[in-house]
């Protein structure tokens, strides 16, 4: 199985590492770091996070506030995050991208 993530969600999470990394050198790289390691988790368990929405699941990031929704796009193939976002924020704003 392998972890996909929509242009929008890639865009969302570099935009958070830049952020972190405008704040504290090095930040944005742990950043980064913490939510690969959150996706690789995802193809040993994907059934972890409880589902939310339909069949879109959110998991959380523990050392930074974001969440990430994904969804089994492919059957025990691919994994698609849809969403990558700060844990304030309207918490359904990404449902147009779920097929």
């Amino acid at each position: 199985m392998r972890v996909v993530l929509r242009r929008e969600a890639e865009r969302e999470l570099i935009a958070a590492a830049q952020y972190y990394e405008s704040r504290r050198p090095g930040l944005g790289v742990a950043f980064l770091d913490e939510a690969e390691r959150a996706f690789a988790d995802l193809v040993q368990f994907p059934a972890r996070w409880r589902i939310v929405r339909a069949d879109v699941r959110r998991g959380l990031l523990s050392r930074f506030p974001y969440a990430f929704f994904y969804w089994e796009k492919r059957a025990g193939e691919e994994l698609e995050i849809l969403s990558v976002s700060h844990s304030k924020r309207h918490p359904l704003y990404w449902t147009g991208r779920h097929e």
